[in-house]
């Protein structure tokens, strides 16, 4: 990175919410900081960071959105992030003094993303009040919500977790407008994020189905504005 007018530039091309964030967090950064970054563009599907492997770089999302991936015993494989705005990932272990990544991160859609390496990220926070107390206010509330939906899930039966999932995914990913909107997950890979098996899905999706809180039309599922709201209130109830 050139200089911090250029950073402003491209921070000037982020989403809202995260623009405001990352102009906050930079307000103070030193040239030799900015100067250490660098822009790079992930493709859908591409991993930023795999578990396991040395941590070595941080990356400042300006665009797109992360899924994180978790490999659980027996092989397992357990999915987060799917509805996260997601600013910074890369630096929980930085902050925990962790040699490698705990989890992997691929792009759930293409990412435009600032780098900087673990080392120098460190050193920056660690002498950047505003930036250091902008992010840990940030991983705090991140927690914080994670186990909150975390304690609920656990008393979920299948059913309720799905019909929670898809109203997640409604909301993050429909636009205005949108008379149906499609879920692009199949079967398997809904049954990787709600933890349950895969005819326990299916069952699930009947079941929502006959209740009228979704249509499925060649084994896709759509979701009216209506049967959104529907979902909502079914979550309440749950």
């Amino acid at each position: 990175m050139e200089s911090k007018q250029q950073l402003l530039e491209l921070i000037g091309t982020a989403e809202h919410s995260r623009r405001e964030y990352l102009k906050r967090l930079f307000q103070y950064v030193p040239d030799a900081i900015v100067k250490a970054m660098s822009c790079k563009t992930f493709r859908k599907k591409e991993y930023l960071i795999h578990a396991g492997y040395d941590c070595t770089t941080v990356y400042m999302i300006l665009s797109g959105n992360v899924t994180g991936l978790d490999i659980q015993k027996q092989g397992k494989a357990y999915y987060f992030m799917d509805f996260a705005k997601m600013y910074i990932v890369g630096d929980f272990e930085v902050f925990g003094d962790i040699p490698q990544y705990c989890a992997s991160i691929y792009a759930a859609q293409e990412c435009r993303v600032l780098t900087l390496s673990a080392a120098t990220y460190l050193e920056w926070v660690r002498h950047d009040e505003n930036a250091l107390f902008l992010r840990i206010k940030n991983i705090i509330s991140m927690l914080t919500f994670e186990k909150k939906t975390e304690r609920e899930w656990i008393f979920m039966n299948c059913k309720e977790r799905l019909a929670k999932y898809l109203a997640a995914s409604y909301e993050h990913k429909c636009r205005k407008n949108c008379e149906r909107y499609k879920i692009d997950k199949t079967q398997a890979e809904l049954s990787d994020r709600i933890g349950y098996n895969v005819r326990s899905v299916q069952r699930g999706i009947s079941a929502l189905e006959k209740e009228q809180l979704l249509t499925v039309e060649n084994g896709k599922i759509l979701i009216t504005e209506e049967q959104y709201q529907k979902l909502k209130q079914y979550e309440c109830q749950c």
